[in-house]
């Protein structure tokens, strides 16, 4: 498990919204702008295709102060727009034609590669820092927080502190499955930040916790499919954060 400062991730999903809002407010003043001709539309199979997906997931890892992952989501984006530009725009970039499409999936290939390296690297230069590893599915966090972050990839964990104290989990194409049935809450609120990006997160919580849910979602959702008992409602959870193409389950 990796551990950083988790102090501002209560403001967050406030400005993490306004990004996914500013988001769909370009897509829908592109798609006007598009309808009435008021840009080229050579751009629109380059703006409205599979490779902007990388752009986007740049910005939100640059939104996220993860420059690392942003700058080569960003490479990737306009590496894979090259073919479409030069086709939009015969001569405005030399050396790119047809045959550029042949070396698309061996750098994809690449590109994931230095993406898992790059992750599994900065894992293993945090994973010192709090977090003892109990077994293939077991972490004891010594400061009561969790900071989990997954790419390409699946976790399960079960935590041990015997109290609680929030954290973040982020989930980019990949899944995390967090217990926490053997821990407890503190007095007041906990804040468990939760990003899901195109992977999804899964809790399993007593019955007998008080939560509360605050997230922003784009096409994505929320469940709760625990059996509710009383709630302590001097000790509350409160998950919030971001569901983008992904979703939260609690169990």
């Amino acid at each position: 498990m990796e551990t950083n400062s988790c102090s501002t991730f209560h403001h967050s999903p406030k400005s993490k919204g306004i990004i996914f809002g500013l988001l769909l407010i370009i897509a829908g003043l592109l798609f006007l702008s598009f309808n009435f001709g008021w840009i080229d539309a050579a751009l629109r199979p380059i703006l409205f295709s599979w490779p902007m997906i990388f752009i986007v997931l740049s910005i939100i890892s640059f939104s996220k102060r993860d420059y690392s992952f942003g700058v080569i989501w960003l490479i990737a984006g306009l590496f894979f727009l090259l073919p479409r530009i030069a086709e939009a725009y015969p001569g405005f970039i030399s050396g790119v034609d047809t045959d550029f499409a042949r070396i698309y999936w061996p750098v994809l290939l690449i590109l994931l590669g230095l993406v898992l390296v790059f992750r599994i690297g900065s894992g293993r230069g945090r994973r010192q820092h709090g977090y003892k590893q109990i077994g293939a599915d077991s972490t004891e966090n010594v400061n009561g927080r969790i900071d989990k972050s997954v790419l390409f990839g699946g976790s399960e964990s079960i935590f041990l502190d015997p109290v609680f104290s929030g954290g973040s989990i982020n989930a980019t194409f990949g899944g995390v499955v967090l217990d926490l049935r053997r821990t407890t809450l503190p007095e007041g609120e906990t804040f468990l930040d939760i990003d899901a990006t195109f992977g999804g997160v899964e809790l399993y919580i007593p019955g007998d916790w008080w939560i509360e849910t605050r997230f922003q979602t784009v096409l994505g959702g929320v469940e709760d499919n625990r059996i509710i008992s009383q709630p302590d409602h001097t000790r509350k959870l409160i998950l919030q954060g971001n569901l983008t193409f992904g979703g939260c389950e609690i169990r």
